[in-house]
């Protein structure tokens, strides 16, 4: 089974992606990484994959907002309809659940049936979170 990781050029998500990347390529499912600036020009197919992930931070606390490069790059990925999907953002001081539901509604306006959202940002929490997306394989 494939998972692809869609996730913000941000340092601070690139490395929640890598370590939810590791969690899961240990467990032997095969997971690709893909952001923004390696999708520069080209849409993404998401027609191989079983699972779809997006890991992203968000702006504001009392309204927050997902970036205008994870929505572009949300809304370039084909073949998202139907796919099992999850929501993960970075946590902030507030607004991480807004910014979970905000994500959400940016995935399933494009199809996406989202079967597991949290906030991720240490190893240990990528670990869990990997078994509980294998649950959903």
């Amino acid at each position: 089974m494939r998972v692809l990781i869609l996730h913000a050029d941000d340092e601070r998500v690139q490395t929640s992606a890598a370590a939810l990347q590791r969690a899961l390529e240990q467990d032997g499912i095969r997971a690709d990484l893909m952001s923004p600036k390696a999708a520069s020009g080209s849409p993404v197919s998401a027609a191989p994959y079983g699972l779809v992930c997006v890991i992203t931070g968000y702006t504001g606390w009392w309204k927050p907002q997902i970036t205008a490069e994870m929505d572009n790059l949300i809304k370039k990925t084909m073949r998202l309809e139907g796919k099992k999907g999850g929501a993960f953002v970075r946590p902030g001081l507030l607004g991480s659940g807004k910014a979970l539901r905000v994500l959400m509604s940016h995935l399933e306006r494009q199809g996406v049936i989202v079967e597991d959202f949290d906030t991720i940002s240490r190893e240990q929490e990528a670990a869990t979170i990997a078994k509980r997306l294998q649950r959903i394989l």
